[in-house]
């Protein structure tokens, strides 16, 4: 029996919309927050991480990757509001794996890069790698 929904959310699309959950992991500033029935009101920050939603019997797991924003947990609705977020059954580990090596390659050439410049191309790093890692982890689950 399922005890809550879910909606992952971006700027720019709706990724998930009422996914039902028994249990919910989420990356947040300070840490990943399990989810459960009943669990307090809350707005909090998000990490760069995966975001875990559990079914329970009769709904599938289902994994994001998500880039910061916020989680709103409010009664029986949880809403994520990430600046990117992409099911993991949806990435393609080549693009993934390109984005790297570009991210990698412009850190190395840094010199000329602005401040705001290195830290953009340290966050799409951090995404590729997250996409790449998702990526692996859904293969290995047969999802």
């Amino acid at each position: 029996m399922n005890n809550f929904t879910v909606d992952v959310l971006t700027p720019y699309a709706i990724i998930a919309k009422d996914v039902p959950a028994e249990a919910l992991l989420v990356p947040t500033g300070r840490g990943q927050i399990n989810v459960l029935k009943d669990h307090t009101h809350v707005v909090t920050k998000l990490d760069t991480g995966m975001l875990s939603i559990f079914g329970g019997a009769d709904d599938p797991d289902r994994f994001f990757g998500i880039t910061t924003g916020i989680c709103k947990i409010l009664d029986q609705k949880v809403t994520i509001l990430a600046n990117v977020a992409e099911e993991a059954v949806e990435i393609d580990k080549e693009r993934a794996e390109a984005a790297l090596l570009n991210a990698k390659q412009r850190l190395q050439e840094s010199q000329g890069l602005s401040d705001d410049e290195i830290e953009k191309y340290r966050r799409k790093e951090e995404r590729a790698k997250l996409r790449i890692q998702l990526h692996d982890f859904v293969r290995s689950r047969n999802l």
